[in-house]
């Protein structure tokens, strides 16, 4: 009787050991996924090269180009934190006279980009602005302000040059394209 309490009691001491040790294991492995999935995710850097085209009957009228250094890395579960804005912004402080003082209104070129990584590329946010004074007068001596902004999202492989958006001039025959061309940097 006593040889089999014996034998009991250590088969007993056994499986709880063998339990305690099955629970830490699976313990340590929950706690690495976690500790994985908490660490940032690495960073890669980007050149985004611009080119904002103004046309006419299919005549270039102006062009102009904007690169700009980001960090992109790879998209984040839903709960997390957004991606980081990036900024362009190219123009000149206009002076409007008010009825007792003067302001200042900006007139140019604005881009906001957000980007993550994907497999196909780089999945992007742009918002732009593009403003220019008119040649026909505003009301009382200030000018008039052509604007077009435009938010728009899309995947720019690598490499390769991509169209943002295509719009036309309501005031005139003029077409604005701007388009986007994403390089890694080494």
């Amino acid at each position: 009787m006593y040889n089999r309490l014996v034998c009991f009691a250590t088969i007993a001491v056994l499986f709880a050991a063998g339990a305690r040790g099955a629970i830490a294991q699976q313990d340590g492995s929950e706690s690495k996924a976690v500790a994985a999935a908490e660490q940032p995710a690495p960073k890669h850097y980007y050149k985004l090269n611009f080119v904002l085209r103004e046309t006419d009957k299919g005549k270039v009228l102006n062009q102009r180009t904007f690169s700009l250094d980001i960090s992109a890395e790879a998209p984040r579960a839903r709960n997390a934190t957004p991606p980081e804005w990036w900024n362009v912004r190219s123009g000149t402080r206009v002076p409007v006279s008010g009825p007792k003082d003067v302001n200042y209104m900006d007139v140019g070129v604005n881009l906001d980009v957000r980007a993550e990584e994907v497999q196909e590329g780089l999945q992007m946010q742009i918002a732009s602005e593009i403003s220019s004074l008119g040649t026909e007068s505003g009301i009382g001596a200030n000018p008039a302000v052509r604007q077009l902004k435009v938010r728009s999202a899309l995947l720019a492989p690598i490499g390769r040059p991509t169209a943002v958006f295509t719009a036309d001039d309501p005031a005139s025959t003029h077409r604005f394209e701007l388009e986007v061309m994403a390089m890694r940097e080494k």
